[in-house]
């Protein structure tokens, strides 16, 4: 079912009224299965498709929530034992490397896949008609997936270069961003407040927001320029005043901090790997290698690996060997 509406607005009060024209499609559910379409062979292969993704899913979902939740148990461990025997506190990215961030996105993206494959087989039964949520669960674990392959790359030393840079620079990048967050917002309530009457990309908050960062990116400048209207002589010199300030601001300063700073973080992670290849970085790493003991040696774990439910009364009895 086609659903048109066609708007006149006036919201803005700027004397021009905005004709807008919205085309909705309603999906009403047809559970007659006597339509044209995919034989029932077909369908009933794409279930069985589907069914075996959730089982792989379901598998990868609990071994990695089984390894962050062993990480998680042994970094309270290590806390614990530092703090005792040597009067340390534990910083907060050694407590991050228990945590495997890569198991992290396989938990997000096995979930988003499970839901969405559950909703894709409802949808192929025609038990529902969400189109929309289906495609976005599907679509964002797709990324996540191929984001993920990076991990693999990182196994190579000439190619891990992009994700030590990205874990190195992302807590400088978030308190760059913070305050640079604050500068934009003060220009986006600004520009809606002053500018919104006059000026059609201004009129609401939304539309502020995604001017302003089209802007930074150097799109659609002169015609920003160009539709303000020249009625108000002060409100037009403010805005010249406004528009280049914002543009010198965050396309001259802004921007090129922000790259300095990723840039400036790359350099430091190529020096590292050419200079200190070998040297521990934390404290973590030092206390690692001061085992020297080969795997022969007999001072590894002397109990076979317990099962998935055993697995926190494994990580207490390593915990008590430990504290010996």
């Amino acid at each position: 079912m086609f659903s048109i509406t066609i708007t006149f607005s006036n919201r803005a009060h700027s004397g021009k009224v905005r004709i807008t024209l919205d085309n909705d499609v309603g999906i009403n559910e047809c559970k007659d299965w006597n339509v044209t379409g995919p034989s029932d062979r077909n369908i009933h292969s794409l279930l069985l498709f589907d069914s075996l993704i959730i089982l792989a899913c379901v598998g990868s979902l609990v071994l990695c929530v089984r390894s962050v939740t062993s990480g998680i148990l042994l970094q309270s461990q290590y806390a614990v034992f530092s703090q005792t025997h040597h009067g340390k506190k534990v910083s907060w990215s050694d407590r991050m490397e228990f945590v495997n961030g890569w198991y992290m996105l396989i938990i997000v993206s096995d979930s988003l896949t499970i839901a969405g494959s559950v909703l894709k087989m409802e949808i192929q039964t025609k038990n529902l008609t969400n189109y929309d949520v289906c495609s976005i669960l599907l679509g964002t674990a797709t990324m996540l997936v191929w984001v993920g392959v990076i991990r693999y790359l990182g196994f190579f030393q000439k190619y891990n270069i992009l994700i030590l840079t990205l874990r190195a620079a992302f807590p400088h990048v978030v308190r760059f961003c913070c305050c640079a967050a604050m500068i934009y917002l003060g220009y986006c309530f600004c520009g809606w407040i002053v500018l919104g009457p006059y000026h059609r990309k201004f009129q609401t908050l939304n539309t502020v927001s995604e001017c302003l960062f089209s802007l930074i990116n150097g799109d659609d400048m002169f015609r920003t320029f160009r539709e303000m209207r020249q009625k108000n002589a002060l409100v037009w010199l403010f805005s010249r005043v406004y528009l280049y300030s914002f543009a010198s601001l965050f396309i001259y300063i802004v921007l090129s901090l922000f790259i300095a700073v990723i840039t400036d973080t790359y350099e430091t992670i190529k020096q590292q790997q050419q200079r200190q290849a070998g040297v521990p970085r934390s404290e973590l790493q030092a206390f690692i290698a001061e085992c020297r003991d080969t795997p022969s040696s007999g001072r590894y774990r002397d109990t076979p690996t317990l099962c998935f439910p055993c697995c926190c009364a494994q990580v207490d009895e390593s915990a008590k060997r430990l504290g010996c």
